[in-house]
């Protein structure tokens, strides 16, 4: 234990100030044993993801003040800038109503890591997958544009391709967004804003069990996505998330 401690304070300095969490994983990656190569991706997402959540919480902050000062002004909004950045929040998020300030709280929120390391070992063979290594995509997010690869098993009369990112930050920034703004999630983000509202961080176990639209495998894909959680301990990385945004206005 103590030479994979040192072994990953001088590899992941070297990741970290040469890739700034913008390049892949590196090539020198890819020749570590598994159980280094695992311990490597867990610091590196919990890294990504905090990356995320930094731009969330401007985004909370900004919801927040918006909503505090035109409470208080009457919805006068005399301030032109910021009413154009709740616009583009609304379009980013999908929120339907562009005053409805419950539903911003709903969908602009970091998600547990645990849930999003775990899916990202499944989903990525722990960034060694083709998906991972070729199209940065640690997700194994979708798409039916130009821009993406072809999967190898791909039925032929299915359309979709594997999304290609120009980041491994850029598919986990991916990632949460989609959590905060597809239908299908909505249930997640449901459970988020009744523990957010207890003064709660929703954690990885509680949430896993909301996606099952996220896999055609459903139950057995929630079922491994539990077991990667459990097997690893993730659930310390939830600890390491911001206190919950809570709500100017209660019902």
């Amino acid at each position: 234990m103590r030479r994979i401690i040192i072994f990953l304070s001088l590899f992941l300095s070297q990741i970290f100030a040469t890739s700034n969490l913008v390049d892949g994983f590196g090539e020198d990656y890819y020749n570590l044993s598994i159980e280094e190569r695992r311990q490597v991706f867990f610091v590196k997402m919990n890294a990504m993801f905090d990356e995320s959540f930094k731009e969330i919480a401007k985004e909370q902050d900004f919801i927040n003040a918006f909503f505090k000062y035109e409470f208080q002004n009457g919805f006068r909004l005399a301030n032109q800038q910021a009413f154009a950045k709740l616009l583009e929040l609304k379009e980013k998020y999908r929120v339907q109503n562009l005053f409805d300030y419950h539903e911003y709280k709903k969908r602009i929120a970091p998600v547990p890591k645990s849930m999003g390391i775990a899916q990202a070992l499944v989903e990525s063979s722990t960034g060694t997958s083709r998906f991972a290594r070729e199209a940065n995509n640690l997700f194994g997010e979708w798409t039916w544009g130009d821009k993406g690869l072809i999967p190898d098993l791909r039925h032929p009369n299915k359309k979709h391709k594997i999304k290609i990112f120009d980041s491994l930050q850029d598919s986990v920034d991916s990632y949460v967004l989609n959590l905060n703004r597809h239908f299908a999630y909505a249930n997640f983000r449901e459970a988020r804003y009744q523990d957010m509202q207890e003064g709660k961080l929703i954690k990885g176990f509680e949430a896993i069990k909301t996606l099952h639209a996220y896999s055609e495998r459903k139950d057995f894909y929630i079922d491994i996505v539990t077991k990667v959680m459990n097997k690893y301990h993730l659930e310390k990385y939830d600890n390491l998330n911001s206190k919950p945004s809570l709500d100017l206005f209660k019902n």
